[in-house]
Parts: structure tokens; C-alpha cells; sequence
């Protein structure tokens, strides 16, 4: 998958910006605060319709400016090509019209969801260090992201968990402290749903992190040159079963066990909300010892591994999206990533200043001041 051309009007710092591509490698370079982070982001929002940076479509629009657009040129891997556009109007001629609507190829999409895995995507962002060193969420995110564009099937699921979810969790608060037969048989006409969508999660998250392991060894031994292990594990309720025991009817049962507890606290308490993935170098956990360098190397590896991931799942190469990297990688790291994505399909790479490395040396560069873009 490559993206040939990208249109902005109004996005960030741009007014309008068109810019054509390399189907290999596009490097954007210049000073702090000049859009070369802009372009990737723009990038991403097309690929997965939203920005890594925020969550507000609103901090994506030019200051003054009524709406902005983001429209890419794809090429898929049998040479075909789409037009994806994105429209943001915070305040459209109708309520129909506002907010963000998505058209391919000029017809609009009416879930955003269904573009999700037609041109995916691998983002190393300022923000990617989360991964590492931040809360169980983000981890939990990185599986959900990776899951969802690989397979429509495990974005529904999770879509219908976290919909059973929130309904489950505002019972739980309309109930709370509440010990009546009443409740309970509330709660029991979701428990069902939650269990028979939050088990199959469960089970292909712990699917992708045993079939990926090796994967994610190799990739973290060739960065670290070292014979160091970084290790992989999922970690849920149900860590004491085999998978294959993880069934809806196992999960009935913890929930009602916690049932006392929940509404106690007024939420959920079981479930693959809740999980985590583990990640330790030769037995000690990743995010509370793991050195600076074990943290940006355990990085990379995982970039690698989702990319490979989703080339293997989807069979096409997704872009590969490198922010800011020299700012979040030390000089060696930056070349060995470069290096290594170098080849394996699209790659777009944003920094402070050139990387000197021979696999740069025929790529499309482009000098970024002012909001203004100059190919060189």
C-alpha cells in the first residue's frame, strides 16, 4: 500500500499543500515547529481516522478557519487507485453535515469503522513511548489497533464489548451500593453479551502476543546486539486457565463472584478492560527496571513486530510512519530503524536534521519552513 499524493486545505499550519510522493522513502526535515509532524499526522488520520496527537478533531484546524481536508491519493498492492477524503466541519450549513464525514473513491462512508485495515499503517511517534513505560491502557490500545486492522471482525467485537461495556458500567453507577434482586437482574441481562464478546478478545489478543513473540525476539536482539531475551506475555483474570478454557461461561462466573464488589465500586471489574501485556527483559518487567535504552530498543522491536504483523496478515506492507526521530532515538537507533523499514514498503521519516545513512541517499527529501515545503 502506498499513498501517491496528499491535498490539505486548512489543516494545522497548512492554508493548501499538495504534495507528491515517493512510493519508497520520504524523509521531511527542518527546524522545531515548521509542519513536519503535521504531514505525518495527516497521514495517519487517513489511514485510521484519527490523529496520533489528539483526540480533538477540533486542534487539527487552521486557527480562522471554518473546516479543514485531508485527501489522499492510495495505491493498492494489485494497482489499483482510491481517493480518501476526510472533511471536518465543526459547524456545517446542517447537523447533518457537521463534524467529520469520510468519502472513498467520492462516496461517503457511514461508519468510519469500515475503512479501518484498507490502508494500514505502523506509527513511531514522541508519543510511542507510552507503549513502553505508560499505564496498562496504552498497551492494551497497541493490541487493539494492531487487532483491528488486521482483521474487520476483531474491530466489531471490541466495538460491541466496549458498547455492552458502558451500558454495564452506568447500571453499575445508577446502582451503586444498591443489594437489591432488582439490580442483579439488570446486570444479569448484559453479563451474557459481555462475556461471549469480552472472552473472544481475550482469546486473539493472546493469540497475536504467542504468535509474535519470536518475531519480537529477533527484532529486539539485532537492535540491542545482545543476548539479552525481551519477553511477551498477556496478562489477564484468567491467567490460571488454558486458553482454550477461557469460555463465556468461565467468564459468567468470575462476574458473578465480583458482583458484590462491582457494585460496591459501581463498575466492571472482569474483563479484558482490565488486561495488560507484560513486558520483561530475562524475567524483569520492562516498565518499572527497564533501563532508557532497553525502553527504546523494547520500542522499536514492537514497531517491527506490528509491521510485520499486519504485511503477513493483510498481505501488503502498511506505511510506516517515523515522527520526530532523531528527538526520540539516539543516532545508531535512528539508522538501524531507518535500515531496517528501509525496503519493506513505504516509509515516511520526520527530523531536526538529516540522518546520514546509504539508505537515505535515494529518497525524496523535503525542506519544511514557515508552512512552506520545498522538494530537494
Amino acid at each position: 500500500m502506498i499513498i501517491r499524493k496528499l491535498r490539505l486545505l486548512n489543516f494545522r499550519n497548512y492554508v493548501q499543500l499538495d504534495l507528491n510522493f515517493s512510493s519508497a522513502t520520504n524523509f521531511f526535515w527542518g527546524a522545531n515547529a515548521q509542519g513536519k509532524s503535521n504531514l505525518l499526522e495527516a497521514i495517519h488520520c487517513l489511514s485510521l481516522t484519527r490523529s496520533f496527537r489528539t483526540a480533538a478533531d477540533q486542534d487539527q484546524l487552521r486557527f480562522g478557519a471554518e473546516s479543514f481536508e485531508i485527501a489522499g491519493e492510495f495505491i493498492d498492492e494489485r494497482g489499483s487507485e482510491h481517493l480518501l477524503t476526510i472533511l471536518y466541519q465543526p459547524k456545517g450549513p446542517s447537523r447533518r453535515e457537521q463534524g467529520k464525514q469520510i468519502s472513498l473513491n467520492r462516496k461517503p462512508l457511514t461508519s468510519h469503522a469500515a475503512l479501518i485495515g484498507k490502508f494500514p499503517s505502523v506509527a513511531f511517534t514522541p508519543e510511542s513511548h507510552r507503549l513502553t513505560a505508560g499505564a496498562p491502557a496504552e498497551r492494551r490500545r497497541f493490541l487493539d489497533v494492531l487487532l483491528s486492522q488486521g482483521s474487520p471482525v476483531y474491530l466489531a467485537d471490541l466495538q460491541e464489548y466496549n458498547r455492552v461495556l458502558r451500558q454495564r458500567n452506568a447500571l453499575l453507577a445508577q446502582f451503586f451500593g444498591s443489594s437489591t434482586h432488582n439490580a442483579d437482574r439488570t446486570l444479569a441481562a448484559w453479563d451474557e453479551s459481555l462475556a461471549l464478546y469480552g472472552c473472544k478478545i481475550i482469546q486473539a489478543r493472546h493469540q497475536v502476543v504467542q504468535n509474535n513473540r519470536h518475531i519480537l525476539q529477533q527484532a529486539y536482539a539485532q537492535i540491542s546486539a545482545s543476548s539479552q531475551i525481551l519477553q511477551l506475555a498477556y496478562r489477564s483474570q484468567f491467567d490460571t486457565l488454558p486458553i482454550e478454557e477461557i469460555t463465556p461461561q468461565r467468564f459468567l462466573e468470575r462476574l458473578g463472584e465480583s458482583r458484590v464488589r462491582e457494585k460496591q465500586r459501581g463498575q466492571t471489574l472482569v474483563g479484558p478492560h482490565r488486561d495488560d501485556m507484560e513486558l520483561s527483559i530475562d524475567g524483569t518487567d520492562l516498565r518499572r527496571y527497564g533501563s532508557r535504552g532497553e525502553h527504546k530498543s523494547a520500542l522499536m522491536a514492537l514497531k517491527m513486530t506490528e509491521a510485520e504483523y499486519l504485511k503477513q496478515r493483510l498481505n501488503t506492507a502498511p506505511i510506516i510512519l517515523l515522527d520526530d526521530l532523531i528527538s526520540e532515538l539516539d543516532e545508531n537507533r535512528a539508522r538501524q530503524c531507518v535500515q531496517f523499514f528501509s525496503g519493506r514498503g513505504q516509509l515516511f521519516i520526520s527530523a531536526v536534521s538529516l540522518i546520514s545513512d546509504p539508505s537515505l541517499q535515494d529518497a525524496a527529501k523535503f525542506w519544511l519552513q514557515g508552512g512552506e515545503v520545498t522538494i530537494i
